[in-house]
């Protein structure tokens, strides 16, 4: 009998047996601090064991309770009073959470099949009931609500609802409990398909819960408290559930599994041999293990691993960083970036400008997409040449392009070290220099799509019309390269979409996945390419951006990007 199959057969004898002996186990409780966001918001609330394992279940009761706070909490920080609400029902061995505001799109916990089924993942999981479906981008956020807005959704927009999502946790080997007193899901499981697509994690230190967004321990007094457990040896039932939650939530999140040729999480891992290490008593094996299917197998660049467990020896990052090291693709990343980044540096060691002027050119220049900061009101204060975000500084350009008797013909955007940021702001920059913007986003996981059309207030006079498109009557022009990823690349390959914006440099780097933050259940951080990926539509068919923007016209040594005498010479003869 092959290896592959009697693997499989035993892995299969296990999950049964594993299933059996849980559904035999009492359900025990002990109650802990969670701690929400900032180690000021804490309240007391049970977690839960089955039998003697120390893997934490929560009642499904508290965590709609406890679910709802977080997104109105989520909300509130974008400046929006939430609607946001659950209830709670159970019939025998079923639960089910369903949304009270807008439509009641449920979740349903049934623990005798041991699944989580949803009718609309992406409908249940949204902050507002009239949000978009696939909720990637901000600008119906803070600065689209009152009488001065910055960006307008317009009726071109449009949405597809997916399919119903089933999470068939029982195929893993994980168990979904009730008594008479509640229903018990895993926490690692409702961090991973509840929490995560909002940038935030549970995590857990047989001590305390911590919930937080990414990278919200770095620094902060939280963090030193989740890392104040002694370092030790994970039990058997951690180790197997911790990988059995892995592959659950890898399986359904990872959005680039079809292109990486991986049929299964589990089957990469033996592909690796590193199953016995994932499930094995040792967290400093386990999380070096993780980090090199992460850098070494993955290597998508937003797959990254963050944070060792708190039960890891001091120092183990640092060690995994120079023993493994990273991926191809990253260091093949940071060649290049250092090659444009000491290449623009020679032409303007003081820093570039975010906006200059070439003759009858603009340069516009920004390495991250950054939205307004929520205090900021541009309607009251317009932005100037200090502007530190990328709409600022849009809107500063385009005040200077526009200005009367104004020699400018043609518009640069140097997008040639931008590494991404956030959706927000490049659809704001994409509406500027097409006067439609849009970003289209498809959810790999329920087959939901949307496409978010915006037209944006480039003059700051509340409204949207002609004189808001003023670039549109000017030769527009992008810089690329391979550093331009994420945001950096979907600017560019809309543009080349669009037939309007002429490409100028090496073919952007790619990107085309939203980062889904992840953390396991013996509280390790990392991230990965998740559901949600970014396209751009032709003939109303979805387009991946993976592969990256191939330029108009190339540029073959990053000098040539910053020599801007030249090449401004150069764009004028261009036909």
């Amino acid at each position: 009998m092959k290896k592959w199959i009697l693997l499989a057969l035993i892995d299969v004898m296990l999950l049964s047996v594993c299933a059996v002996f849980a559904e035999e186990q009492t359900i025990s409780s002990k109650d802990t601090t969670y701690y929400l966001f900032f180690a000021e918001d804490s309240r007391t609330r049970p977690v839960y064991f089955v039998g003697d394992s120390d893997v934490p279940y929560v009642s499904l009761k508290d965590w709609g309770e406890l679910y709802t706070y977080m997104m109105q909490t989520y909300l509130a920080q974008t400046k929006l009073e939430s609607t946001f609400g659950l209830s709670f029902s159970q019939d025998g061995e079923i639960g089910t959470l369903t949304r009270t505001d807008g439509d009641p799109y449920p979740m349903t916990v049934d623990c005798a099949a041991d699944t989580i089924s949803f009718w609309d993942y992406d409908a249940f999981i949204r902050p507002e009931a009239d949000r978009v479906l696939v909720d990637v981008l901000e600008a119906d956020g803070s600065h689209s609500e009152g009488d001065r807005i910055l960006f307008k959704r317009t009726n071109k927009s449009y949405e597809r609802y997916g399919d119903p999502v089933v999470l068939d946790c029982g195929a893993y080997g994980i168990d979904l409990v009730t008594d008479e007193k509640g229903v018990y899901v895993p926490l690692q499981t409702l961090s991973d398909f509840l929490l995560a697509t909002k940038n935030i994690s549970a995590f857990y230190n047989g001590e305390i819960v911590a919930i937080t967004f990414m990278g919200g321990f770095s620094g902060t007094p939280l963090g030193e408290l989740f890392y104040s457990v002694e370092p030790k040896d994970r039990s058997e039932s951690m180790g197997a559930f911790s990988f059995a939650e892995l592959c659950l939530a890898f399986d359904n999140l990872y959005g680039l599994k079809e292109s990486h040729g991986i049929s299964s999480f589990a089957d990469l891992v033996d592909q690796v041999g590193a199953r016995e290490i994932m499930t094995g008593p040792d967290p400093n094996q386990a999380d070096a293990a993780l980090f090199t299917i992460i850098w070494k197998h993955l290597d998508d660049m937003h797959s990254s691993f963050l944070a060792p467990s708190p039960f890891s020896r001091e120092g183990l990052l640092d060690e995994m960083i120079e023993n493994i090291g990273y991926g191809q693709q990253y260091d093949a990343r940071i060649r290049q970036l250092t090659r444009y980044y000491y290449a623009r540096y020679e032409k303007y060691p003081e820093g570039v400008p975010a906006y200059e002027e070439i003759g009858n050119t603009a340069y516009i220049t920004f390495d991250k997409f950054l939205s307004v900061a929520d205090e900021v009101d541009f309607y009251e204060t317009p932005p100037t040449a200090d502007a530190a975000d990328s709409v600022g500084i849009m809107l500063y350009a385009y005040s200077q392009i526009m200005r009367e008797d104004s020699p400018i013909e043609n518009v640069v955007l140097d997008l040639s070290n931008n590494s991404g940021g956030q959706a927000e702001a490049a659809v704001f920059v994409l509406s500027a220099f097409l006067g439609d913007g849009y970003a289209s986003v498809r959810n790999t996981m329920s087959g939901a799509l949307a496409t978010g059309v915006y037209n944006v207030d480039m003059n700051l006079d509340g409204k949207f019309d002609e004189a808001d498109r003023g670039l549109l009557s000017k030769k527009r022009f992008a810089l690329i390269t391979p550093v331009s990823f994420s945001c950096g690349n979907l600017v560019p390959s809309v543009f080349k979409n669009s037939n309007e914006v002429t490409l100028i440099g090496r073919t952007s780097g790619g990107g085309s996945c939203v980062v889904l933050p992840l953390s396991t259940a013996y509280g390790t951080h990392f991230r990965i390419s998740g559901p949600n990926r970014l396209a751009f539509t032709k003939n109303g068919s979805f387009y991946d951006i993976d592969q990256g923007a191939e330029p108009d016209i190339s540029l073959m040594f990053p000098e040539s990007f910053y020599d801007r005498e030249a090449l401004t010479e150069y764009i004028n003869t261009i036909k």
